[in-house]
């Protein structure tokens, strides 16, 4: 019973700590409103997704073009607010899964160590 807290209380604290750095690369340290949790909260609990159960990373790289064909629509159609808003969660979902990815390219030889 206990090894199986210990797995459930795992990826809760990863979420917990990526949460952490995640608002505060947001929004720094300051907290103004709940209503600014909701992005640093989406991206703490996909990465924890990735982290946990690799063979999601296809379906988010779906996700990501998904976001980012999303922002060039809402853009052309002057929808500016919701186009900023879908395109930083986009490319912060994009630059997380290339680093999670980084270590898969230095082991097979196509980035050098440094």
């Amino acid at each position: 019973m206990k090894v199986r807290s210990l797995l459930l209380l795992n990826p809760f604290l990863v979420m917990t700590f990526l949460l952490g750095i995640f608002y505060i690369l947001e929004y720094g340290f300051n907290f103004d409103s709940w209503r600014f949790l909701a992005q640093p909260l989406l991206l703490s609990a996909i990465t924890t997704i990735m982290i946990v159960k690799p063979h999601f990373k296809r379906y988010i790289l779906f996700l990501i073009s998904f976001c980012l064909v999303l922002m060039i629509i809402s853009n052309l159609l002057n929808l500016l607010s919701f186009s900023k808003i879908i395109g930083d969660f986009g490319f912060s979902l994009l630059v997380v899964t290339i680093v999670l990815y980084l270590p898969r390219i230095i082991k097979k030889g196509y980035i050098e160590k440094f």
